[in-house]
């Protein structure tokens, strides 16, 4: 998959908040490739920004994308949609993998769909074809362009750069070359060792009480019943749920009470080093009542988002099936 984006004005409080987007997706374009890396069926869609809708200028120079070209196109939620069913036949066991050139689509992905009220992020399989390019093969750190990469492996490129489905089809191209599959495979384990060998800033509100990883969690429902005994166990009392899990900054949340004590519990995902399933990094954290009010008002927020967005897609099917 490939993605191009416009940006625009946003405070860092408007993003922590969620109410707004850094960058914001005006291209879907993806391929379907077999295990070898050779193309299935493609897939390409325009999308009309709702956040930003003045297209920055260089944004326009960069991929002749213009507000013009953009208008009467869907938004990203049915674009989304669209793309599912696009995927869905040929997707196993409900497990969606996603190779991008680069981690930047990764993070603009995945913020574009917690934008718009899709919690399907902890399904997904996100893969970074560059990184592992750069390891394996290159034995460095670099970030290379596409280019030189097709460069290096002698291929022909494709399409025009900076097109969300050339830049796929490309990036297809340098997989079936390295190996398909496999290659992924067989490499990622040195992508990921580097990710969480790093320090990591945390600006967490709460007292850390516990930190345990769970692996290879194939089922996301699992989840929880793994973390709550822990969660009994570091309490030391019964406890129960006073807020249902909710997406926010790529995590999911839940709030408990134990007594006089109100518990945040977080969790953050990562590929398995052994490419099944994924590995989940779930804290607790000790929070006050300023905090959990936050927090509900957050999940409120998402809720909310989530009603329109079904009443919306209600009622665009309605109007279709009577025309």
């Amino acid at each position: 998959m490939d993605l191009e984006w416009n940006y625009g004005p946003a405070s860092e409080q408007e993003l922590a908040s969620g109410d707004t987007l850094k960058f914001e997706i005006i291209q879907v374009g993806a391929v379907m490739v077999d295990k070898q890396g050779n193309i299935l069926k493609t897939f390409e869609r325009l999308v009309a920004p709702i956040v930003h809708p003045v297209i920055h200028s260089k944004i326009t120079e960069l991929t002749g994308i213009t507000e013009k070209k953009l208008e009467g196109c869907p938004d990203f939620g049915t674009v989304w949609q669209d793309f599912c069913k696009f995927s869905e036949e040929d997707f196993s066991e409900g497990k969606r993998e996603i190779i991008f050139w680069g981690n930047c689509d990764r993070a603009v992905l995945l913020s574009n769909l917690l934008y718009h009220g899709f919690e399907q992020e902890e399904n997904l399989q996100l893969y970074d074809l560059q990184a592992l390019f750069d390891r394996a093969v290159l034995k460095s750190s670099q970030q290379s362009a596409l280019s030189t990469a097709l460069t290096a492996l002698k291929l022909t490129p494709y399409g025009q750069y900076h097109s969300a489905l050339s830049d796929a089809v490309n990036a297809a191209s340098i997989l079936k070359a390295l190996g398909g599959e496999d290659f992924v495979q067989k490499n990622l384990h040195k992508v990921v060792l580097r990710k969480r060998s790093g320090k990591t800033k945390s600006n967490e509100e709460g007292t850390l009480l516990l930190q345990k990883t769970f692996y290879g969690i194939t089922d996301i429902a699992s989840l929880k019943p793994e973390f709550e005994p822990e969660l009994g166990s570091c309490l030391n009392a019964p406890f129960q749920e006073v807020l249902p899990g909710f997406y926010r900054n790529h995590k999911k949340i839940w709030a408990y009470r134990s007594r006089d004590q109100l518990i945040k519990v977080t969790s953050r995902s990562y590929p398995a080093q052994d490419g099944k399933g994924k590995d989940f990094v779930v804290k607790f954290y000790q929070i006050d009542r300023t905090h959990l009010e936050q927090l509900r008002q957050w999940s409120n927020k998402q809720n909310q988002y989530l009603i329109r967005r079904q009443a919306n897609g209600h009622s665009a099917r309605t109007q279709r099936g009577a025309r």
